[in-house]
């Protein structure tokens, strides 16, 4: 990550059809517009699950990965965070 402000953009490509769930999905990670990774998921989680939210800054519910313990707070700061769905 570069110092300083960065644009994170992370496109969901769901392979599945509108109504199918669980299917798999493709993911670019772009920073400052600039693409830096891509990765294939097999499959998604088909539907909610627990009490877990989406977290922006912090992981307070079940942590996505045993490599750290939440809450696992960012501290840094976040000035705007967008969310489009297409």
């Amino acid at each position: 990550m570069p110092e300083g402000t960065a644009t994170i953009e992370v496109d969901f490509g769901y392979k599945g059809a509108a109504g199918e769930m669980g299917k798999g999905a493709d993911l670019t990670l772009k920073i400052n517009g600039n693409k830096v990774a891509e990765a294939s998921m097999d499959a998604t989680v088909p539907a909610r699950f627990g009490i877990d939210t989406f977290g922006i800054g912090e992981d307070s519910g079940q942590p996505v990965t045993d490599a750290y313990q939440v809450p696992y707070r960012f501290t840094g700061s976040i000035e705007k965070v967008v969310t489009d769905i297409n």
